[in-house]
């Protein structure tokens, strides 16, 4: 909980110490994202064109951004397979191919993935090994001495390969929930991999650069609960989970956030249980609500989101609730507010300043 009294703290101090729940001397004020469609209404109703809605509001809670190449090396080549008119059948830098609509907005219809057995992962694992050269930027020394003096937090991110259940979908789509039953040996040994790769990066970023915060990108529930159950958690992905973190843990991380959308209530003891420390975005349409999530777990767990973006869409009065709603959760202490994920077309530019506006006042940053 914020404790005015408190000197003002760098953003690192702030981050940290709330993570941990410790008292801070103000809240932490996050960004929300915004879809292309919603940047596109808010242009047309006065934001201004030079205007980032995702990093003008971020102010001084900065994520340091490492620029080591941690995924596919070299990339698959991305291609259009065919022209449908208004959309087209592409392959993406992560070897999916996947119908989309032209100007990407909307829903991706995936069609296929880039491993479908034991060969076809042979053949992208070489794509994925940690040790490859040019990994690292040749700017590097550079960025070393730069981050070592910053006073923000910094997190390692390797976007939609951070995770363990969403590593296997990446891989195989939605085939991996059958590889689970027909062949787990092979799931288990992608597993064992993906935490040699993480930890590959970790163990060698962290002889330099002080990582603060991992990202774990998983998605793993939808509004009805798990996409696996916590028996398939705990058989397939809790070992991965505990070994990973255990080795980021003794390089100095101290913070471990989960990304999931949809209901993560069934999963959370689990997160817990393997080190995981922090979780977003809190989705509450899927029933997620960070007041009773804190009153629950309280300082074993730090949330951030958790604010009902249809509420921000619905006006005035309905942010100012919404706004109540979730006040005894940011006093309880490790809670970042913010949408519950990135922001829809229907919230207009009028009501993103005045929700953005409460939210600012609620964290103390006038």
């Amino acid at each position: 909980m914020a404790s005015p009294a408190l000197r003002e703290m760098t953003s690192r101090e702030r981050f940290l110490r709330l993570a941990l729940n410790e008292p801070t001397d103000r809240g932490l004020f996050w960004p929300d994202g915004a879809w292309l469609e919603t940047l596109t209404r808010w242009l047309e109703e006065g934001m201004p064109s030079d205007h980032d809605f995702q990093f003008d509001f971020l102010e001084d809670e900065s994520l340091g951004a490492l620029g080591v190449n941690t995924g596919y090396f070299p990339p698959f080549e991305e291609e259009v397979i065919a022209d449908e008119g208004s959309t087209q059948i592409i392959r993406d830098q992560y070897g999916i191919v996947q119908r989309v609509k032209k100007g990407g907005t909307g829903m991706s219809q995936f069609i296929e993935f880039p491993v479908h057995d034991r060969a076809s992962w042979e053949e992208v694992k070489l794509r994925l090994d940690p040790s490859s050269p040019g990994r690292f930027p040749q700017d590097w020394p550079q960025r070393v001495e730069a981050l070592r003096r910053v006073d923000y937090p910094i997190t390692f991110d390797d976007g939609h390969l951070s995770g363990f259940f969403s590593f296997l979908r990446e891989l195989f789509g939605d085939s991996i929930y059958y590889r689970f039953y027909d062949d787990p040996d092979l799931v288990k040994e992608i597993l064992d991999f993906q935490v040699h790769r993480l930890t590959t990066f970790i163990r060698r970023i962290t002889q330099e650069v002080q990582i603060d915060r991992q990202l774990i990108w998983e998605d793993m529930c939808y509004k009805n609960g798990p996409l696996i159950g916590p028996d398939t958690f705990r058989e397939f992905l809790l070992e991965p989970y505990r070994r990973t973190i255990e080795v980021s843990k003794s390089c100095g991380v101290r913070v471990f956030d989960v990304d999931s959308d949809g209901d993560i209530n069934a999963l959370i003891p689990l997160w817990l249980e393997v080190g995981v420390n922090m979780t977003h975005p809190c989705e509450v349409a899927a029933g997620v609500d960070v007041v009773e999530t804190k009153r629950k777990f309280g300082d074993r767990i730090v949330l951030h989101g958790g604010i009902d973006k249809r509420k921000v869409a619905a006006g005035f009065d309905a942010i100012d609730r919404e706004m109540e709603r979730i006040r005894p959760a940011y006093e309880m202490g490790g809670y970042v507010p913010h949408l519950d994920h990135e922001a829809p077309p229907d919230i207009s530019w009028e009501n993103a300043q005045y929700y953005l506006d409460k939210r600012r006042r609620l964290v103390g940053r006038e």
